[in-house]
């Protein structure tokens, strides 16, 4: 039996609901002026039996007690000008709030009256149903020869701009398959035009490919779902669309030489060879994401991407000789676009209303991403993790918004996760990497110490565990996310350095014990080596101090703080971050001084000639402070936190920055919370509210003077620092 059904509620509703019908079905009801409720006596009441109820009894009973007064009687009032008086007492942003209107209503209301939310939006009963390709060309609404020069440069420009409208974000329903062309590529009888609709259908799915491979795309990001069915395949494989567009290119060229004006002909063959060389390029990037990238295949992606850019200028010249879209139209051209074609194949709740670019941004947008491919490229020649890591930051800082380079970038770097480059093992990856940081003598294969077994079963356990974590391959992942992504995943992610830095203090305390044992021994060469070996932990805590810096910051640039939080944001990496990070660089490049020191100590025990001996030493020593202009950077850093922390103490100590009210705060949860993805580590150690408010009041003690004077002074020292660097145009971090 159907436990709705037998619901007492709903038998109630529905022996009304029967009762209505049969009343509204009475003979000389179509007569009647006006409503009148009959007066029905309990003898004449329809009974609930014959809504098709069995237990009759119960029934009854629960109409007996209903409430009739909580049916209310429509009468309805014109409230507009009440409403919007009293919707300009409210501020903007400001919500009215009852008992039995909240939050959650007032979104309901929003997302309600949104028109994009509308299935059908915009369709009136006397709208003709949207075209397909086949009504298209039976009404003969869709040319599918003898296009115009102006109508070919036309519909390539709303081809450019729907690519960049997906690339966006949207629906490639909603943008890309809106033109008719795209349904029955095959079906076109113009050359240039097939040609060019056969490329847009392959990029598309090489483009998802690429995007789906690379996986750090989030669904504000991309769309990767949409109508499949279109993509089915044609005549036309991947690999033979460059000789298509070159084939309608030449025919193109050769029309253009007998013409005495033969520029709109240019302007189309401008758009054919762009295309060409940007297909060649993005299928070169899916393939060699597939295996792995070599010098051959990095450069013809090159020539392709070059060979592109330079005919943007020559598309923007002539943006303006093709057909331009119809003003206050949907459409992005005239001719061969569908606006409405998917708006009811969509889910109700998908964003209906799809603002597509304009012709000259769309241009600009496919400028600047061939840059960003360009620069992706660079991440092949890297060969360490913290040169990778590095790059991965700055391009994420330029480049963050484009899915599709990031998603480039990802798959070069790491395709497979378990190999770098498609061809370095990942354990080789860190090894090298933790050799080019702090040069462990252990790590150094012509070392002695290199072939011992004991040391190397150490070593071997210890980068064993960094794969199976998959921390620092993550890390470069994540720096691939969007900018608002970034910083909710390095939020969880944070803590698992946790158990790398407990594993290499494990193996630092593993080599000081066996370099005791080597000074026992009487062996001093091998114990010096030892010793020097203690770097493993700085090198682990210097990646996870970047990776907490990353998160304080971006919550600056995402405006995830208010005014009166910046107090402790600026503390902690003032006080605490920024000095750690110092500290381990500092102290990673005195262990490189000393190893420098010690290996001339031993040239000259072995008699080394001094004539090599010393412009080699020179040039060593050069070398031996790679990382002194970003120590010298992270001192300024640390300044303009201080200034800031500083100075925002005196302003509130004045009274100048607005406090939340006492009833509806408590600045410790908001501190716990703020720091909360650090309390799980070990190294640096976590601070609570209470060490925070202690110093902050010793802070705030002298006169808010003194402490102006003390924030300037901060400011001060972070100028001059930055000052003192030789080159300010390169990139420090």
């Amino acid at each position: 039996m159907n436990p709705i059904a037998n619901a007492p509620v709903f038998q109630a509703a529905t022996a009304a609901a029967a009762a209505a019908a049969a009343w509204l079905n009475t003979p000389g009801k179509e007569d009647s002026e006006e409503f009148v409720v009959p007066n029905i006596t309990e003898s004449s009441q329809w009974a609930m039996e014959e809504a098709g109820f069995l237990d009759g009894e119960i029934q009854r009973t629960v109409r007996s007690n209903e409430d009739y007064g909580e049916y209310p009687r429509y009468g309805w009032v014109d409230i507009t000008k009440e409403f919007f008086e009293a919707c300009a007492e409210l501020n903007l942003g400001e919500l009215a709030q009852d008992m039995l209107f909240g939050l959650f209503e007032a979104m309901s209301a929003i997302e309600m009256m949104d028109p994009k939310m509308d299935v059908g939006m915009g369709y009136n009963k006397n709208d003709a149903l949207p075209h397909t390709f086949e009504s298209a060309v039976e009404a003969g609404v869709l040319k599918l020869d003898n296009l115009s020069n102006e109508e070919l440069i036309g519909t390539f420009d709303a081809l450019f701009a729907c690519i960049v409208s997906w690339l966006e974000g949207n629906s490639m329903d909603q943008v890309l398959f809106t033109c008719l062309y795209l349904h029955q590529p095959s079906s076109i009888k113009d050359k240039s035009l097939r040609s060019f609709c056969h490329a847009i259908r392959n990029l598309i799915v090489i483009i998802k490919n690429i995007i789906i491979i690379s996986s750090v795309n989030e669904e504000e990001d991309f769309q990767l779902y949409g109508n499949s069915s279109f993509l089915a395949a044609e005549d036309c494989q991947p690999t033979a669309v460059p000789t298509q567009l070159k084939e309608a290119e030449d025919d193109l060229v050769r029309i253009s030489k007998t013409e005495k004006q033969p520029e709109s002909t240019m302007a189309v063959v401008h758009r054919l060879r762009f295309m060409r060389h940007f297909y060649q390029s993005i299928f070169q990037f899916d393939c060699v994401m597939a295996s792995a990238p070599t010098e051959s295949s990095m450069n013809e992606i090159y020539k392709n991407l070059n060979a592109s850019l330079e005919l943007i200028p020559q598309i923007k010249r002539s943006i303006e000789k093709g057909i331009q879209p119809i003003p206050n139209s949907d459409s992005p051209n005239p001719i061969g676009f569908s606006p409405r074609i998917h708006d009811r194949s969509q889910p109700p709740t998908f964003p209906r209303n799809v603002k597509i670019r304009d012709r000259p941004t769309s241009i600009q947008f496919l400028e600047d991403l061939v840059h960003r491919l360009k620069y992706a490229c660079k991440v092949v020649r890297l060969r360490d993790y913290y040169s990778a890591l590095n790059f991965f930051i700055e391009f994420s800082k330029k480049s963050g918004q484009c899915v599709l380079s990031r998603s480039v970038l990802q798959g070069l770097f790491i395709s497979n996760r378990r190999l770098i480059f498609g061809t370095i093992p990942i354990k080789d990856f860190l090894w090298d990497s933790v050799r080019a940081f702090n040069s462990p003598p252990v790590l150094n294969p012509k070392h002695p110490l290199a072939s011992d077994p004991k040391i190397q079963m150490h070593l071997d356990t210890f980068f064993r565990y960094c794969i199976s974590l998959n921390t620092f391959t993550q890390f470069i992942r994540i720096c691939g996310f969007n900018r608002a992504r970034q910083r909710d995943k390095l939020a969880r992610f944070v803590d698992s350095f946790d158990s790398i830095q407990v594993e290499a203090a494990r193996l630092d305390s593993h080599m000081t014990i066996m370099a005791n044992e080597k000074a026992a021994e009487g062996n001093e060469a091998h114990a010096t080596a030892l010793k020097h070996s203690s770097q493993f932990a700085t090198w682990v805590l210097y990646n996870c101090f970047r990776a907490m810096l990353l998160y304080l910051m971006s919550g600056f640039e995402l405006e995830l703080y208010s005014v009166h939080e910046f107090m402790y944001i600026y503390w902690y990496p003032h006080e605490l971050l920024i000095s750690f990070m110092i500290s381990a660089l500092t102290r990673t490049e005195n262990n490189l001084l000393v190893q420098e020191e010690y290996a001339e100590h031993q040239s000259k025990l072995q008699g080394i000639n001094s004539k090599n001996r010393k412009p080699k030493l020179k040039k060593n020593k050069k070398q031996q402070k790679p990382y002194r202009q970003e120590i010298v950077y992270y001192h300024a850093l640390s300044n303009m936190c201080g200034g800031f922390y500083k100075a925002l103490g005196a302003l509130t100590k004045d009274g100048r920055i607005r406090q939340p009210m006492p009833k509806f705060d408590n600045e410790e949860i908001r501190f716990n919370r703020r720091f909360v993805p650090f309390a799980t580590l070990t190294s640096p150690p976590p601070v609570s509210y209470g060490e925070f408010k202690n110093i902050r009041e010793h802070m705030m003690r002298p006169p808010s003077s003194e402490i102006y004077a003390i924030a300037a002074k901060h400011f001060d020292q972070a100028k001059n620092v930055l000052e003192s660097i030789q080159n300010p145009e390169q990139e420090v971090i």
